[in-house]
């Protein structure tokens, strides 16, 4: 790769809770080229801060309670510098990762981008390729994970969002736009920040030229260490909670409602195939919404106040609708194993 002139500075923040993972995802980040990086990891408990900070004494290492969303507003309030790349702590971040993130956000009108996500365990396969949203409200992967990378996503194109695994803000937008909701603790906050970033007027784009390896459904992170509160209870209560925080008035009735029946419908369907860990969780969120409509409602005032782009501007441009059919391979795909990706 031919040498650039222009060094960027970037803040790199990782997440982390438990799991040694995390030694791979800082080790990668140290070898990152052509940026001015700090390395800053917000972690659980004072046992996981001894031991990073030893084994890590140039990173910036401390302690926060509380979801993935609350631990990166924690680490964006010590960064330096002017971008925040954000990763979770079970990536290997590739040399050049950041570069070419940062590169896309030099664009004067993009105010985040997502790079690509391939799987750790078979590297030639994607974890993920950016996502649109649809009219149902809910979001439309524009890869499934596990679907070989051939090259067919290497354009870099406008996304609605894409994972905070490997994502990269600019400063001064990330808390324009109010940094992230820590209520939605992890499951779809980066989705709605990214949604705000349009709403502010700046774009969200996708870098394929990016590569980290994400270990997400692989034998190094198996399905099942995605606990039951997180998938169903996050995910209902999450996605409902970004409608109606995000949507226009008059985009808006249509995705509660058939979000609202296909939650229910959910809840139901794990209740009668017996999984009633799920559908409890489930129905909760659909409890949480209600009981803090009041709540949710002050939130989405603060946004449309934000807001300067309509949405018949925005909406072509972040909106993709599949055929009936892949909506009901998701929801039986959902049923059958919990996952949303």
């Amino acid at each position: 790769m031919k040498k650039s002139k222009t060094k960027y500075s970037v803040s790199a923040v990782i997440c982390h809770h438990k799991g040694d993972l995390i030694f791979k995802a800082i080790e990668s980040l140290q070898k990152s080229r052509e940026v001015e990086l700090e390395i800053i990891v917000v972690t659980t408990g004072d046992e996981n801060v001894s031991r990073l900070r030893n084994k890590y004494p140039d990173c910036v290492v401390v302690s926060a309670e509380g979801g993935p969303a609350t631990k990166r507003n924690v680490g964006c309030r010590l960064a330096r510098h002017p971008l925040y790349a954000f990763f979770d702590d079970d990536v290997e971040v590739t040399p050049y990762a950041c570069f070419y993130l940062a590169r896309t956000l030099n664009k004067s009108d993009v105010g985040a981008t997502f790079g690509k996500l391939l799987n750790m365990e078979h590297r030639n396969r994607f974890d993920e390729a950016g996502s649109f949203l649809t009219w149902s409200g809910f979001l439309y992967a524009r890869c499934e994970s596990g679907i070989e990378d051939t090259g067919q996503f290497q354009e870099e194109v406008p996304i609605l969002a894409g994972k905070s695994a490997s994502m990269m803000i600019r400063r001064k937008c990330f808390w324009q736009v109010g940094g992230y909701d820590e209520s939605y603790e992890i499951l779809g906050e980066e989705t709605d920040l990214a949604w705000r970033v349009w709403l502010s007027g700046m774009s969200v784009m996708w870098c394929p030229k990016s590569v980290t390896y994400h270990a997400f459904n692989t034998r190094f992170k198996p399905a099942d260490f995605y606990v039951p509160r997180r998938v169903y209870y996050n995910g209902c209560r999450n996605y409902l909670t970004m409608i109606i925080t995000n949507l226009a008035p008059a985009n808006l009735i249509i995705p509660l409602v058939v979000q609202t029946l296909t939650w229910s419908l959910a809840g139901l369907g794990f209740f009668l195939t017996g999984k009633f860990e799920a559908s409890k969780n489930v129905f909760y969120g659909l409890g949480y919404v209600i009981t803090n409509l009041k709540s949710i409602i002050k939130k989405r005032q603060i946004v449309q106040r934000m807001r300067v782009v309509r949405d018949r501007d925005l909406l072509p441009i972040v909106t993709h609708n599949p055929p009936p059919s892949y909506y009901l391979k998701r929801f039986v795909h959902y049923i059958q194993t919990g996952r949303h990706g």
